[in-house]
């Protein structure tokens, strides 16, 4: 996997995106009516039959800046690939793509995802930026984004959150309108911790995304809790955009 990872960094470096870079989609959820309402983007790396999943190289990538081209080609498929499908079944769904602070701090973000966004003529309002590190001490342009986001009405979020402290930090730099809980949150050693935290977070009134949804208690669990959305394997792993298309964008009869 060592070679693969070579390849797909390499093919980023060079500006050969499309030989190295795909997407795969994992569905999202209505838990109280178990149907899709929509799917978040995930990157994968390729090389010959090889997929490569993201953790082998995007903290790579955010120290050689080679995240942003990446960022950038991601978006330019996703949106293409969302274009595409029939109207009437996409109005009402969200997209969810993974945003990370070294994409924040490239003064420029904002403005090209929204004219990427206006390309394909594509409602803010479908979208979700997944913000999926924290922001420690943000730097102007990182609000300076999120801001202008914000007023195009894409939907932001916090990923990953895993705790009440995390989730209190986050929001003190910015309150996104939804909150993507980790898999974590499900472990029976955490659940007493994970329903103080969807204590708070029915409080301040905002959506709520869970990861790792398994079994039929952690659906009825959450629901119980106030959590609308999930995705997770008693759903559907992520799958390719083929199968997407196929399984869940298809207008019934």
């Amino acid at each position: 996997m060592e070679k693969s990872t070579h390849f797909v960094v390499q093919c980023v470096e060079k500006n050969r995106l499309d030989a190295g870079i795909d997407f795969v989609i994992q569905p999202i959820f209505d838990l109280s009516r178990f149907a899709c309402i929509g799917g978040e983007v995930l990157v994968r790396g390729t090389h010959r039959r090889n997929i490569v999943p993201p953790n082998l190289f995007i903290s790579q990538l955010e120290e050689t800046g080679g995240i942003l081209p990446m960022g950038d080609y991601l978006m330019a498929q996703a949106f293409k690939f969302i274009a595409a499908q029939p109207q009437a079944m996409r109005e009402n769904q969200l997209f969810t793509l993974n945003i990370s602070q070294v994409q924040l701090n490239d003064a420029d973000f904002a403005s090209r995802a929204m004219s990427l966004l206006q390309q394909n003529h594509l409602p803010p309002r479908n979208f979700i930026f997944e913000i999926t590190d924290s922001v420690e001490q943000p730097e102007d342009a990182v609000t300076q984004n999120l801001g202008q986001l914000s007023e195009a009405g894409i939907n932001l979020a916090w990923d990953g959150i895993n705790c009440l402290d995390t989730l209190q930090a986050r929001l003190a730099i910015w309150t996104t309108d939804y909150i993507k809980l980790d898999r974590s949150c499900l472990a029976p050693a955490n659940i007493d911790k994970t329903f103080l935290l969807l204590e708070y977070i029915n409080e301040i009134d905002i959506d709520v995304i869970i990861e790792g949804v398994e079994n039929y208690t952690h659906v009825s669990t959450m629901l119980r809790h106030g959590v609308k959305y999930g995705q997770g394997f008693l759903f559907s792993r992520p799958i390719s955009k083929e199968s997407f298309h196929q399984e869940y964008m298809q207008p019934e009869h």
